[in-house]
């Protein structure tokens, strides 16, 4: 009798790093099922093999068409089961596209449900809001099932923690799941040492990895046993602790991106964003200066936000150790504190899915300027942040560092200023209007560039069992809590600064 087939599909709405949700999901699939993992940016998906079962993910600017191909299995007689933020944050909507709808994080509810399945497909029914998992026991992500050398040799995902203690009002993550939590070091040990030979560089997927430092910091050490070169998201606190730096330059970290968000203080504050904006340019520094790439994400449109902040902003960067930014309007995806609040006030321009793709895309009136103003203000600022020139100064700057990027005699600048020059094509396709359909295109034929696809006539393609294997007994060998058990502490606690103990706006409260 064959065996019962399950088909995991994320549908990302941008050229973004790999996350290792499905993979996660299919770790603890039942071994009754064959298992495979489909990226509809990167793969084509053969839509018309057999298949009895299909998980599928979608953040909201792609949920409209993660919808359209539920429905289509659906009416093939294919159960369907969604999860992921959008689905979430909208489970009524979602499940009337789905048999079955997950909250939160999968793995328990997944598990079940494929449980339920091989008892009865007819099972496979509702909504699931289990309880998290204990990461301390859950089995490596199955890799093995994803084309991660499309993403790039420098961005083999990898996971160390979930969540965020964090409450910025613009973000979903703590809604998504419960606190913040670590996996044991000797779990993201393996991870590292089952990286094929083809990577080049690692990238944390992590909202926060160094919200705990202590966890943070015993990662670092055993991170520096192996030699891999790595990037990670972290907020800005963990940077003012010059020893914590260099413990992560040692291990192996060249990037750290941080969601800066703005300038403006006041928008700090309002948002729930605990930060503040007059130590911004000494984070960037310190990083610089440790031989680390700064990145910063920086959003517009908050309530606060005038139309000078764009200028501002420009200015700030240009005397900035920044190395690398990302410009966005507020994206208050739905779920969200923000969501609430706008639609509440009747202030949301659409409610259009497809529109909530950031950038110069303006989904919410602003208050204090008009919504082309936002738009082209978003729009001034990215194209004279990357313009020639100052990509060609902020290269020269980092040639100077000679801590930053070892990559090699000959191969150091034109990394440096290759990377300041792909930055500069890449935000003028996605924000010159002449040039928005090239990159429109890019997304829609990018997997037709994978010419071994039309050899194969199956998404069941890789191998049917995970590596096998552990992490050696000198990776455990490290003394801490961190090792072997579920790291679960407390979330980090600042002190706000007094500006930051006002409340919200009082026209949003």
């Amino acid at each position: 009798m064959a065996r019962p087939r399950i088909k995991l599909i994320t549908l990302p709405w941008e050229l973004e790093v790999p996350t290792l949700s499905l993979a996660s999901l299919a770790a603890v699939t039942p071994p009754h099922f064959d298992v495979a993992i489909v990226d509809l940016l990167r793969q084509r998906l053969h839509f018309d093999e057999p298949t009895d079962l299909v998980g599928i993910t979608a953040s909201t600017p792609r949920i409209k068409a993660a919808y359209a191909l539920a429905d289509l299995y659906r009416a093939r007689g294919v159960k369907v089961v969604l999860g992921g933020h959008h689905a979430s944050a909208m489970p009524d909507e979602a499940l009337s596209h789905a048999d079955a709808v997950v909250v939160g994080e999968g793995e328990t509810a997944w598990q079940r449900l494929c449980e339920e399945f091989l008892v009865s497909p007819s099972r496979v029914t509702g909504i699931h809001r289990d309880p998290a998992p204990n990461l301390s026991t859950l089995p490596q992500p199955r890799v093995d099932l994803m084309h991660l050398e499309r993403y790039g040799a420098w961005y083999y995902p990898l996971i160390a923690s979930r969540g965020c203690p964090e409450a910025c009002s613009f973000c979903f993550a703590k809604r998504m799941t419960l606190g913040y939590r670590t996996y044991p070091i000797a779990h993201v040990l393996e991870q590292v040492r089952r990286r094929p030979a083809w990577v080049k560089g690692a990238y944390f997927v992590d909202d926060n990895l160094t919200a705990d430092p202590d966890y943070a910091r015993e990662l670092f050490r055993a991170l520096a046993r192996f030699g891999v070169v790595f990037g990670m998201q972290s907020r800005h606190e963990f940077s003012r602790e010059g020893e914590d730096l260099a413990l992560a330059r040692k291990a192996g970290c060249i990037l750290i991106s941080s969601g800066y968000e703005s300038i403006n203080q006041e928008s700090l504050d309002g948002t729930g964003k605990r930060s503040m904006a007059e130590l911004h340019r000494d984070t960037a520094a310190a990083q610089f200066r440790e031989g680390i790439i700064p990145s910063g994400n920086w959003m517009f449109g908050f309530d606060w936000d005038g139309p000078d902040i764009f200028a501002r902003t420009l200015e700030f960067l240009d005397d900035t150790d920044l190395l690398h930014c990302s410009f966005t309007t507020e994206i208050p995806f739905p779920g969200t504190q923000a969501w609430k609040a706008y639609r509440l006030e009747g202030r949301l321009l659409t409610e259009d899915y497809d529109d909530f793709v950031g950038k110069d895309h303006v989904v919410v009136r602003p208050a204090r300027m008009t919504p082309d103003e936002l738009r082209e203000g978003v729009r001034w600022l990215a194209t004279h942040y990357y313009s020639a020139g100052r990509c060609a100064r902020r290269g020269l700057k980092a040639a100077r560092n000679p801590r930053l990027a070892p990559l090699g005699q000959f191969t150091r600048l034109p990394a440096l200023f290759g990377l300041q020059a792909f930055q500069l094509w890449q935000w003028h396709y996605r924000m010159v209007p002449s040039l928005q359909w090239l990159y429109r295109r890019i997304l829609s034929v990018n997997k037709h560039r994978y010419f071994g696809d039309l050899l194969r006539s199956t998404d069941f393609w890789a191998s049917e069992h995970a590596p096998a294997g552990g992490p050696s007994d000198e990776e455990l060998s490290l003394a801490g809590p961190f090792i072997a058990t579920q790291g679960l502490k407390p979330s980090p606690k600042r002190r706000l600064a007094p500006s930051q103990a006002q409340p919200r706006n009082p026209a949003r409260a």
